[in-house]
């Protein structure tokens, strides 16, 4: 999870000044942002962890790491979390949240 975290907090800081946000506005945004998406992190492991997991709990969650990777700037992990709400396979997500 802390390679994700760390990605996504260093591309949040280009992101959010290309948007422009001023410095002193940065670290309380990126921080609850982090906050946040560390909660959908462990939320979507929590979910992966049940027998079987539900469908609608699933894709609300993938939904929403992509949201949260989206307005962090972290496009290419919100686009690959996107994807994922597509897909049959438990164990393509189950990969993809071990990777980081």
């Amino acid at each position: 999870m802390q390679k994700l975290l760390n990605e996504t907090k260093e591309k949040a800081y280009l992101f959010l000044r290309e948007f422009g946000f001023e410095e002193d506005e940065l670290e309380p945004v990126i921080t609850k942002g982090l906050l946040d998406l560390e909660s959908a992190i462990n939320h979507l492991s929590e979910v992966l962890e049940k027998e079987k997991p539900d469908n609608e709990e699933l894709d609300g969650v993938l939904h929403g790491l992509k949201g949260l990777l989206f307005q962090l700037g972290n496009h290419d992990a919100a686009n690959r979390a996107e994807r994922l709400r597509y897909t049959d396979n438990l164990d393509e997500i189950r990969m993809w949240l071990a990777s980081f």
